[in-house]
């Protein structure tokens, strides 16, 4: 006898248990053999595709729809999911069991929605690694969104409305590795913001309007490898503000208000500088950087926006005479 008949049988039987061969309308599924993937792209879909969705899908992306609502009742009936991505619908709340019955999952993207405000508790039950919040409307973050024991390692928070650092629901993560806050109201980091995320990689502050860092704001984020910082409003930098940061590879503060920079803020270990469209003052004070540019491999084509007769200039090509230093 084939022995591939009893198997063909068993396979028959165990799709059709759990429907895994159907898929709703509007969307698209793709079946393999550990998981199943749901793709719903349709702008006239209004309402969570309940009908067909296999049970044991185990990724469900709605994207760029008029959806405006999802339950955990809704969600419950896909128990086996491990992604949710619900980016670009209208989704401007969301209910606080949202995440209850969901088990395995360990991402959820709801970039680009309407979503102002969430209630506490709201990612409490999912073993979340993954929370992307990109694109809405916050303009506050609760502590309670995530247990104290989270093992959060990638947290974006870009494109809201926040004007604080949300420090206290930063020290729930001492595993994240990634943090996005671009693109907010951002004015001060203050000392202790970031002190609880010892595993800190990838931090993003960029497109803010950060006029002043304290000394000490990442002296606790020892593995940092990139920091961004660009397009916001610092005009000076504390001497130590970077030491500590022994693995920080990437720095990037272009387009900010720097007109010279203190000596020994660059340390001596970053191995890429970003220090462009800065009004770099070329006089004696930037001899620091002049050196840095000149015996160091910074990557960054600094010009000079004052004085008058060296504006435009490259400063690593001037001269000791041109800054005003003594021989």
């Amino acid at each position: 006898m084939d022995s591939r008949g009893p198997l063909a049988l068993a396979l028959i039987l165990w799709f059709h248990c759990y429907g895994a061969l159907s898929c709703p309308v509007r969307c698209t599924c793709h079946f393999g053999i550990q998981s199943i993937e749901a793709v719903c792209p349709d702008a006239a879909l209004s309402r969570y595709p309940s009908d067909g969705l296999p049970g044991n899908t185990t990724s469900l992306t709605i994207q760029f729809t008029n959806l405006s609502s999802v339950s955990a009742q809704d969600l419950g009936a896909t128990p086996l999911l491990q992604e949710l991505h619900l980016p670009g619908n209208t989704l401007s709340s969301l209910p606080e069991d949202l995440l209850s019955a969901l088990y395995y999952l360990h991402t959820i993207d709801l970039t680009g929605n309407q979503l102002k405000e969430l209630p506490a508790r709201v990612f409490y039950h999912a073993p979340l690694l993954n929370l992307v919040l990109k694109d809405n409307r916050l303009t506050s973050v609760d502590v309670d969104w995530l247990p104290t024991n989270s093992n959060l390692t990638w947290l974006d928070l870009s494109g809201n409305k926040l004007r604080k650092i949300p420090s206290a629901l930063l020290q729930r993560l001492s595993h994240l590795e990634t943090l996005h806050l671009s693109q907010n109201l951002l004015e001060a980091l203050p000392a202790e913001s970031l002190h609880s995320l010892y595993a800190l990689e990838r931090l993003y502050l960029d497109e803010n309007k950060l006029h002043f860092l304290d000394a000490k704001a990442f002296s606790h984020n020892t593995n940092l490898t990139h920091l961004f910082l660009q397009r916001n409003k610092l005009q000076s930098l504390p001497a130590t503000v970077f030491h500590g940061l022994d693995r920080l590879q990437y720095l990037d503060l272009s387009e900010n208000q720097l007109t010279f920079l203190i000596p020994g803020t660059l340390g001596l270990g970053i191995s890429w500088v970003e220090l462009t469209f800065n009004p770099w003052h070329c006089d004696a004070k930037i001899e620091y950087l002049w050196k840095r540019l000149n015996n160091m491999a910074v990557k960054s084509e600094v010009k000079c926006a004052s004085p008058e007769p060296l504006k435009n200039k490259a400063l690593a090509a001037l001269t000791r005479k041109e800054l005003g230093l003594a021989d």
